[in-house]
């Protein structure tokens, strides 16, 4: 889990650093989180990304510009954070994305089935 947040931020103070956006290759993002389940207090089980991973993935989609697809899966977060998730990709890439794919978002069940859009 440490890997992940270290390329997570290393990528994102990298996109940060430059005054005119240094990527403009870069159409396509993938995450897929390995979820971690574990018992907490009291036995109740815990799911989730861990709140330091989701800030950095948030840090990092709202560095990206202009992709034309994003695929992000398995974080199990609480409905609220999934939320507004994707608020910055909407106004970063409204007008390039044409593949989403979002796949256990949530752990509750309205909102953890898939969504595929596709755009020719």
């Amino acid at each position: 889990m440490a890997f992940v947040l270290a390329a997570l931020k290393v990528v994102s103070c990298f996109l940060e650093f430059f005054d005119d956006y240094p990527m403009p290759l870069l159409e396509h993002v993938e995450f897929t989180f390995a979820c971690e389940s574990r018992y907490g207090p009291e036995d109740t089980m815990i799911h989730g990304t861990g709140g330091q991973i989701f800030s950095e993935l948030r840090r990092l989609l709202a560095d990206v510009r202009h992709l034309s697809c994003l695929s992000i899966n398995h974080l199990l977060l609480d409905v609220s954070d999934a939320a507004t998730l994707l608020d910055d990709v909407v106004v970063n890439s409204r007008d390039t994305l044409k593949s989403l794919q979002l796949l256990n978002i949530t752990r509750y069940v309205p909102l953890a089935l898939i969504i595929i859009c596709h755009q020719p």
